[in-house]
């Protein structure tokens, strides 16, 4: 790994109904080192997007109010937001769903029961490409470099 890479916080919301899980997987981002934040059913993760901005979402799909499919188009659609991860976790294994999971935008899909550490090592991988981004954007040697590629 390139130690010369800008880290960044990263912000992680996590929406599951399921209390347990929820809980379950904020704990091992927070003991990870990330920032988690967790909602509970739909209505309230898309109230959250709409004023905040996540590197990456872990979102169930069978959630109350708005399923995790309608969140996950609604966040790559949106200007702002749409290069935030997204993470699926479901008990929905069928193939049609990891494909409509896949259509819809989602970065990674992970069938319940899943292993948390396959879950972390998902995000800690995502969180260095978003590091590899954040440094492309922030070094000014990495901006004049790509200027002058563009030449």
């Amino acid at each position: 790994m390139d130690t010369n890479i800008i880290k960044k916080e990263k912000r992680i919301m996590v929406v599951e109904d399921d209390r347990n899980i929820n809980k379950l997987i904020s704990y091992n981002l927070s003991r990870n080192g990330f920032t988690a934040e967790s909602v509970y059913d739909g209505f309230q993760a898309q109230d959250k997007l709409s004023r905040e901005t996540f590197d990456i979402v872990v979102l169930d799909i069978m959630l109350p109010g708005i399923d995790g499919f309608h969140i996950c188009k609604s966040i790559k659609e949106n200007p702002a937001a749409f290069k935030t991860f997204v993470v699926m976790v479901s008990a929905r294994a069928e193939s049609q769903d990891k494909i409509y999971g896949n259509l819809v935008g989602a970065d990674c899909y992970l069938t319940k029961p899943f292993s948390v550490t396959k879950l972390m090592d998902i995000i800690r991988e995502l969180s260095v490409i978003r590091d590899r981004e954040y440094q492309v954007h922030t070094d000014p040697l990495m901006q004049k470099h790509i200027r002058e590629k563009g030449n």
